[in-house]
């Protein structure tokens, strides 16, 4: 998978931390994902960095650090 290729629902595996997690990519109002909200920079360094979703824990965790680092 890469981020060029449509996106799957299904079980995945997060590249940055190793968890399975559940994708909802076709059930968007209950995909844990939306509800994190990730800058345009914060996204385009991670399409460069991981070739596939993160788990909703990792991606809140750098949604979070982003935020706290100084502008």
């Amino acid at each position: 998978m890469s981020w060029n290729e449509p996106l799957m629902h299904g079980t995945k595996q997060c590249p940055r931390c190793g968890a399975q997690f559940e994708c909802k990519v076709d059930d968007l109002r209950n995909c844990d994902c939306v509800a994190v909200k990730v800058s345009l920079p914060v996204l385009k360094t991670l399409q460069q960095r991981y070739s596939d979703c993160l788990c909703p824990s990792c991606l809140r965790e750098t949604a979070e650090m982003a935020d706290a680092s100084p502008a």
